[in-house]
């Protein structure tokens, strides 16, 4: 996602290394020999700028490009130039030479004349970094002024300066180390002891970090509904979503945040102070928090959901197959109703079917009826490989009343995925398009693909209902039910905890020693340490089990 933000500022992502290259943005995890080993001699790299990760944020937060000749943008075992080991004066203005920011569409830019000092440590951004800016400005504070879209994306910028560069990919952050230190049994020298209680101390300061995270607390329907900010949580969910469907990761990363915040706390936050007062949620959010409380309502999503424009593209974007790109391209052709886009849109066979059954597909499906595809399902695989085992995934499994789609997870004890994606797709789906069940195929999986998606009905029923088949070999079904039974935050945290812990988890299981390169390509594949126990994965990773009716997070 950090790719994706310093383009909207201007940025160009290189491919390759050429003549048109200035910068190489490294890894916090790599080292300079890692950048000589896969990019070639230091000859090729003389006229480039080489700078760790933190350097594109400080850019877009500070509004210009930075000297990338600063410390804390060095990488690890770079060579250090002898002009550059002596710290510039801390009131060094900015480089003349220094390349404009390209405004984003979202607002403009305006020019910022402060450095901070190269020992100033920036990364610290516990204040808003848009305050900071004005109190460091020449002639002391700025005067008061509106908040604008790009103070909005700064405050947003903080909460998310420690993620990976993609978003939702298996990409490890610098590992939390602690202490694995043994004392011995056999001695009961003075030493010993203090060692003891040093590992003690240490080992509930690393206790207490963990705590913090999400998947660490029991999360169920009652909790939720029982929480004292839950009208709050509610709006801002709304919030939430619709950022989601508009594809913007960025405040939805920050809502997310903050939701999860408030879920935690004991007490209703009524004020903006409260709000200010707790770690992930920044000003702007605390305005909202504060205006939703007083007002029971919040003008911002009611601005965002009821012009003309919104609700065309909130129509569009609940057709299947149909992201933001795509409905915002269908606006810009001037189509306004789903008849327009069967009439006289340029439709994909997954589109055309996500028009067709527009209705069917957003109406939510009772546990019940979950239940009864399911078990459809079931009964057809079984006829073929009585071993197959057939589980209901997603939100049914977290113990939903409805949910949006139907997620059934494929396996069989020591099989492999060739094996069970063969008998589905060969065998089992056929059966089910010649028996009625099946309705359409929206998206055939690849040769090595391990999904199906498509649309099925019950036997006498009208609806469409969305459907997919998870196909799992057996070595990996723990880590595929933490990830297809979710809920997303849940995830989210238990992959966080896992990349702070040095690990990595995915769907196929958890992983330790991966070792990343440019552009967070995979150096290593990394050791399993387990994939088929879905209590060991949270075992070790010293999270309480969670069933997951407690994973609603």
């Amino acid at each position: 996602m950090r790719i994706h933000r310093a383009q909207d500022y201007g940025a160009s992502w290189a491919e390759k290394l050429d003549d048109t290259v200035t910068h190489i943005i490294v890894d916090k995890d790599l080292t300079y020999q890692d950048v000589l080993k896969h990019l070639g001699p230091e000859s090729l790299l003389a006229k480039v700028a080489i700078v760790n990760d933190t350097y594109t944020p400080e850019c877009i937060g500070f509004r210009e490009v930075l000297s990338p000749t600063r410390s804390r943008f060095r990488v690890k075992g770079i060579p250090v130039p002898a002009e550059a080991k002596e710290a510039p004066p801390a009131n060094e203005p900015p480089s003349m030479g220094s390349l404009p920011i390209k405004a984003t569409g979202k607002g403009k830019l305006c020019g910022i004349e402060t450095q901070s000092s190269e020992d100033e440590d920036t990364n610290d951004l516990s204040e808003p970094l848009t305050n900071k800016l004005r109190e460091d400005a020449p002639g002391g504070p700025a005067p008061n002024r509106e908040r604008d879209a790009l103070d909005d994306l700064v405050e947003e910028a903080k909460a998310l300066k420690d993620l990976p560069l993609e978003m939702d990919s298996d990409k490890e952050e610098d590992a939390a180390e602690a202490s694995d230190s043994e004392t011995s049994d056999s001695s009961g020298s003075r030493p010993v002891k203090k060692k003891r209680k040093a590992v003690e101390k240490e080992d509930e300061a690393v206790n207490a970090w963990q705590q913090k995270f999400a998947c660490m607390q029991k999360h169920d329907s009652k909790s939720t509904s029982e929480n004292p900010n839950s009208r709050t949580i509610a709006v801002l969910q709304q919030m939430l979503d619709y950022y989601t469907r508009t594809d913007d990761h960025w405040r939805t990363l920050a809502y997310r945040k903050a939701i999860s915040a408030l879920r935690r706390q004991p007490k209703k936050i009524v004020t903006k102070s409260q709000a200010l007062a707790i770690t992930g949620i920044g000003e702007r959010l605390a305005d909202k928090i504060e205006e939703i409380v007083y007002t029971n309502r919040l003008r911002r999503l009611e601005n965002a959901t009821t012009t003309p424009e919104d609700r065309i593209l909130q129509l569009f974007l609940g057709v299947y197959g149909a992201g933001i790109t795509q409905a915002s391209s269908w606006m810009a052709q001037g189509f306004k109703t789903l008849e327009d886009l069967k009439t006289k849109a340029s439709l994909t066979q997954q589109q055309r079917v996500g028009v067709d059954h527009y209705y069917d597909f957003s109406q939510r499906i009772p546990r019940k009826e979950v239940e009864t595809h399911g078990e459809i399902v079931r009964k057809a695989v079984r006829r073929v490989d009585s071993e197959m085992q057939v589980i209901i995934g997603g939100s049914y499994r977290r113990g939903a009343a409805d949910c949006g789609d139907i997620d059934l997870l494929i396996t069989k004890p020591d099989a492999k995925i060739e094996q069970i994606r063969t008998i589905i797709l060969a065998l089992v789906v056929p059966r089910l398009f010649k028996q009625g069940f099946l309705q359409a195929s929206l998206a055939s999986t690849s040769r090595d693909g391990s999904k199906w998606h498509g649309a099925s009905m019950l036997p006498g029923g009208r609806l469409w209902r969305r459907i997919d088949l998870l196909f799992v070999p057996d070595s990996e079904i723990g880590a595929a039910l933490i990830y297809f039974t979710g809920n997303d935050i849940f995830n989210r945290s238990m992959r966080l905890l896992a990349s702070k812990k040095g690990m990595r988890l995915n769907q196929r299981g958890l992983y330790t020693d991966v070792l990343r390169g440019p552009q967070r390509a995979k150096l290593t594949q990394g050791r399993l340490l387990e994939g088929r126990d879905e209590r060991r994965i949270f075992a070790i990773l010293g999270v309480p089990w969670r069933p997951p009716e407690h994973r609603i997070c």
